[in-house]
C-alpha cells in the first residue's frame, strides 16, 4: 500500500542554516577618547568593578587623563578623605570614603552582622587614585606648595596667575606633610619630621612679601612629642591641640603657652550655618544668641563612645567620622572607625533637625588602625 504523504522536494526547499547573531560591540574596541568619555559619565563608585574587566580598562580608570575628561565634561564628584596619624613615623595615611552603589541602609549603630558595604579605602588604589593635596596654601593670588606628601623635602614652589610653578626660597628644614596655616598674610609651617630631632627648628614662618624664612621658638618636648597634633588658627593666634594639653603661639610675644580653654577642633559650614562636634554632641552655632545648640533627632549616634571625631560637609550633608575603643564586654577587641551621613533640616521654630541617612563601621582590622588615630577629613572634587 502506497502512502499518500509526499516528501518535500529537497531541490525546491534547500536547507538554510540560521545566520549567526551579529557580534556585540565591545567598548574596548572603540577609540580611547570615546571610551574615556563614556567612563567619565559613570559614577566613580563603579570604578573598582570596571578595573576587573580588563587590563586596558584598569589602565584607563587609573589614568589621570580620565579625571581631566571628567573636569571637561563637568561630571566631577566630591570625594571625602580621612587621614590617620601615627606616632611611629612622620606624615599622614590617607583613605577615601567609598559608597557602595547598591548599599543596604542602616540608620542606627549596631554590632549585628549587617553592613552598608561602604568602606574607607587606602589612597591610592583602584577605588581612589588621587590623594588630597594638603601641602598647598594660598596667600592672595599666589599658591604655595611646601615639602612633599611622600618624602622629606625642604623645597617650596609657588604659582601665580600665570599658572606656572616656579621655585621659591626653600624651608630651613626638610619636611613631609607639615602642619601649616596662614595668618596675617604669613605662612606658618610646623613639624613634618621625626619629633626627637631637637637640633632643628620645629616650626618656621614664611613672609611672602620679603620672601624670607624665620625660625619659630621651641615649643617644648610635650608639644613636639605628642602622638596627636592639630593646628588651629583662631583670632590672630595659633593654637595647637594635642592628645594631652592644648597650646597657643602668641605671635606678638613670640612664645608658646599652655591653653586651658575649649577648642572647637572640627567644624564645617553648610549654607552659612556652622556645625561642630561639641561636648560629645553634634551641634550648630546660633549667631543671634551666640551659642552652640544640639542638633535634634540624633540620639541614636550616642550609642557608642567616641575617642576622636572629625566632621565635614559633602553634598549639603554632614559627614561624621569617629573611632571607638573596644568596650570591656566586646568580644571583638579591635578598634573601629565609624562614619555617619546626616541629612539636615531647619524647622520653623528655628531648630536644626538631623536625620541619619546611614551609619556603619567603615574601617577595622587595618594594620595601621591599632597604632593610628583619626587626624582630619577633607573634601575634594575630582
Amino acid at each position: 500500500m502506497k502512502s499518500n504523504i509526499e516528501l518535500p522536494n529537497k531541490s525546491n526547499h534547500p536547507l538554510r542554516l540560521p545566520s549567526p547573531p551579529p557580534l556585540p560591540y565591545s567598548l574596548s574596541s572603540l577609540p580611547e577618547d570615546i571610551v574615556l568619555s563614556c567612563l567619565a559619565r559613570i559614577s566613580k563608585t563603579h570604578y573598582p568593578k570596571l578595573t576587573l574587566v580588563s587590563k586596558s580598562f584598569r589602565s584607563l580608570v587609573l589614568s589621570k587623563m580620565l579625571y581631566k575628561v571628567r573636569a571637561q565634561l563637568q561630571t566631577q564628584e566630591e570625594c571625602v578623605y580621612l587621614s590617620l596619624e601615627s606616632s611611629f613615623y612622620p606624615g599622614l595615611t590617607w583613605f577615601s570614603l567609598w559608597i557602595k552603589p547598591d548599599r543596604q541602609t542602616l540608620t542606627q549603630c549596631t554590632t549585628q552582622e549587617k553592613s552598608t558595604g561602604n568602606l574607607l579605602v587606602p589612597v591610592p588604589s583602584s577605588y581612589s587614585l588621587h590623594s588630597p593635596n594638603i601641602i598647598c596654601l594660598r596667600v592672595g593670588s599666589e599658591l604655595y606648595k611646601f615639602g612633599s606628601q611622600y618624602s622629606l623635602s625642604s623645597s617650596v614652589m609657588s604659582r601665580g596667575v600665570s599658572g606656572k610653578w616656579r621655585e621659591a626660597p626653600s624651608m630651613k628644614v626638610a619636611r613631609k606633610e607639615p602642619l601649616m596655616c596662614v595668618l596675617h598674610g604669613k605662612i606658618y609651617v610646623m613639624g613634618g619630621f621625626l619629633d626627637h630631632e631637637y637640633t632643628v627648628p620645629w616650626g618656621e614662618v614664611f613672609d611672602p612679601k620679603t620672601q624670607t624664612w624665620e625660625p619659630l621658638p621651641k615649643p617644648g618636648s610635650l608639644l613636639r612629642c605628642s602622638s596627636y597634633k592639630k593646628i588651629l588658627p583662631r583670632s590672630g593666634k595659633i593654637y595647637m591641640k594635642t592628645s594631652t594639653k592644648n597650646f597657643v603661639y602668641l605671635i606678638k610675644e613670640n612664645k608658646w603657652e599652655y591653653f586651658e580653654g575649649h577648642l572647637e577642633e572640627s567644624f564645617c559650614v553648610i549654607e552659612n550655618v556652622k556645625y561642630s562636634y561639641v561636648n560629645k554632641k553634634c551641634s550648630w552655632y546660633e549667631t543671634k544668641s551666640k551659642e552652640w545648640r544640639s542638633i535634634k533627632g540624633l540620639a541614636g549616634l550616642d550609642a557608642y563612645s567616641r575617642y576622636r571625631t572629625e566632621i565635614c560637609a559633602s553634598g549639603g550633608k554632614l559627614v561624621i567620622f569617629w573611632d571607638s575603643l573596644p568596650l570591656p564586654s566586646d568580644l571583638d577587641r579591635t578598634k573601629k572607625i565609624w562614619c555617619a551621613v546626616i541629612l539636615l533640616d531647619k524647622s520653623l521654630d528655628g531648630e536644626v533637625w538631623g536625620q541619619i541617612e546611614w551609619v556603619d563601621v567603615v574601617l577595622k582590622d587595618h594594620p595601621l588602625q591599632s597604632v593610628s588615630n583619626i587626624y582630619s577629613c577633607v573634601v575634594r572634587t575630582y
